[in-house]
């Protein structure tokens, strides 16, 4: 089943075949936690949503049209479960973990510059975490997941300017925290 389009397989799964629902998890499960762990902020909660997410598609692949993408329809569940987790009150902790953002080498020898370079991504994790559900989200969504401006949209149900909005103001908050207010001075930028 790995050859076929995923909206067959959700036509195939509608239809009760259950290797076509296995199918469709096993390619999703990796993708659909990362958007749950984008919008909690924690592993706990981003599991128990990611869960959530494919007992939600289960339940509603009757109603899934297949002329339509299926990947941002099964996104669009796990934003909104993501989102009802918090709601919820069951999102402990926004903390972000090492393992969020990818690894950058350091190809300097020196001691002192490893130190700074772990001091730099310490800073950007705490101002990532500090964000709000829907800034933070959609930055790790266009950063880290490499999902278009559209797909993003759709996965969150907003306009595209709305994905672009969110992404402006999140890079601006975290610019903030990471230059001194100097810097942007200096870029130009109105306080």
């Amino acid at each position: 089943m790995d050859e076929l389009r995923d909206e067959i397989l959700a036509q195939r799964a509608a239809a009760g075949d259950m290797g076509a629902v296995e199918a469709l998890v096993d390619r999703h499960r990796v993708a659909v936690y990362r958007l749950a762990r984008s919008v909690t902020g924690n592993h706990h909660d981003a599991d128990d949503a990611a869960q959530e997410a494919f007992l939600r598609m289960f339940r509603a692949l009757a109603t899934y049209e297949p002329d339509r993408p299926f990947k941002p329809w099964l996104k669009r569940i796990a934003y909104n479960t993501s989102l009802n987790a918090i709601r919820a009150g069951r999102a402990r902790s926004r903390g972000l973990v090492e393992g969020d953002f990818p690894e950058v080498a350091d190809p300097s020898p020196r001691q002192s510059d490893a130190v700074e370079a772990k001091q730099g991504a310490a800073k950007v994790n705490l101002a990532v975490q500090n964000l709000p559900s829907e800034l933070r989200a959609t930055l790790l969504l266009r950063a880290v997941e490499g999902m278009s401006y559209k797909d993003i949209a759709a996965a969150m149900g907003v306009k595209i300017g709305t994905v672009m909005s969110r992404l402006s103001r999140a890079r601006e908050r975290v610019m903030d925290v990471i230059e001194p207010v100097g810097s942007a001075v200096q870029r130009g930028e109105k306080r």
